[in-house]
């Protein structure tokens, strides 16, 4: 088991218990907004997607399908979700055929991959359409990655900044189509982009993949 499964199954019923709150009222309440700016409905890939928190706010809008590395979290989807689709896997190896989604969701689940670039080719595998939400620099979760400096294992696979995904992007050929930032309580926005990212709780970027120009 990874220190990424490890971590997550450990964490997950607390996180399960939050879940909801952050989504409506938390950190996350602009996520879904954001993501409906882009695409109103279809099929859509929630990858880490937690106890499933996202998947019920968009049914029936849309038609999800959560993936996660922690067969906890993914036990307690299915628990409260019984009806909608879960499976445990990770990005690096997506378990759907080419083309299978409209849009993928990915939030705050990039960082924890030691192949980000892998996860990035396999998003653009099974969708046009992708809205990825990244940790800022001094969000609390990044303080998984620290031990990484002594050669150690860590549950945090990378340590991605945002205009780094943003770079990785472009490299991959992808269109940005929209952008925002999630900033911590207390934050001044400068209206400089790398300033406003840096002390950011998290960026959200949608992008157009190669995929809608291939197909």
């Amino acid at each position: 088991m990874s220190q990424t499964e490890h971590v997550w199954n450990q964490k997950a019923a607390d996180w399960a218990e939050r879940a909801d709150d952050m989504w409506t009222n938390g950190s996350r309440k602009t996520v879904l907004p954001f993501l409906r700016k882009m695409i109103t409905g279809g099929r859509l890939l929630d990858l880490g997607c937690g106890d499933g928190a996202a998947c019920r706010l968009l049914t029936p809008d849309f038609q999800t399908v959560g993936l996660d590395v922690s067969d906890e979290m993914i036990r307690i989807a299915r628990q409260k979700s019984p009806e909608q689709t879960f499976i445990v896997g990770t990005g690096e190896a997506l378990p759907f055929g080419d083309y299978a989604f409209d849009v993928v969701l990915a939030v705050n689940s990039l960082e924890w991959s030691t192949r980000p670039v892998q996860v990035l080719q396999e998003i653009e595998r099974v969708a046009p359409l992708v809205v990825i939400s990244l940790l800022g620099p001094t969000a609390a979760p990044r303080q998984l990655a620290y031990r990484r400096l002594y050669g150690e294992e860590v549950a945090m696979g990378n340590t991605m900044m945002p205009w780094e995904l943003l770079q990785l992007a472009k490299e991959c050929g992808w269109t940005l189509l929209d952008e925002a930032v999630i900033q911590k309580e207390g934050a001044v926005m400068t209206g400089h982009r790398l300033l406003d990212q840096a002390h950011a709780f998290s960026c959200l970027f949608a992008f157009q993949t190669t995929a809608v120009r291939e197909r």
